[in-house]
């Protein structure tokens, strides 16, 4: 017999920084009660990561996304620096075809980090600090072509909240109103 699916449809995701793939295990944990339940007792998942973006720059092995590729499979998984992806005309084209509703991402913390003492720390001015804006150029594309995406889900250490030292919380202000221009309501939680 085959299986009865639920009413809901996946979550279709796109995953930006995804590292060894943290989030996605995370989502793959997610499902939808089924409507009806299926003879084999499981349930329909609630996401679907449909593509997926690590880059280490200045590496020539890429470590986490060979665990990535791995685990997951490389099929979906561009292992290529972002800016360049969003730049490239096939690139933008395949992301506007997968229409994603979710886009999740811990972009890089080590410019926000107490690694670094907090006077030294770069914000959205440091190297990896820029990613913030590959989010943002992700987020416009999709809007232009009149299809934003639905949900955004980030994550990054909580002294982002207060970078950088000579105006405390310009960073995160920066980005809320990013979030904000682009018609999105922002809700933020520091977890222990």
């Amino acid at each position: 017999m085959s299986r009865i699916k639920g009413d809901a449809q996946p979550l279709r995701v796109v995953e930006l920084f995804a590292g060894v793939g943290v989030f996605r295990h995370g989502l793959n944990q997610v499902r939808h009660a089924a409507a009806k339940q299926p003879e084999d007792g499981s349930d329909d998942p609630a996401f679907e990561v449909v593509w997926a973006n690590q880059w280490e720059p200045s590496k020539k092995a890429q470590h986490a996304a060979n665990v990535y590729s791995a685990q997951w499979g490389a099929k979906d998984l561009v292992n290529q620096d972002i800016f360049a992806v969003l730049k490239d005309p096939t690139h933008q084209a395949r992301l506007l075809e997968l229409a994603p509703d979710m886009l999740v991402g811990g972009f890089p913390c080590q410019d926000y980090s107490v690694a670094k003492p907090l006077g030294k720390s770069e914000g959205l001015e440091g190297k990896k600090g820029v990613l913030w804006w590959a989010i943002q150029q992700l987020l416009e594309l999709h809007a232009q072509a009149g299809q934003p995406v639905k949900y955004v889900m980030l994550e990054n250490v909580d002294r982002l909240i207060n970078t950088p030292t000579a105006c405390r919380g310009r960073d995160f202000a920066i980005i809320l109103a990013s979030l904000q221009s682009l018609g999105y309501a922002v809700e933020w939680r520091v977890v222990n």
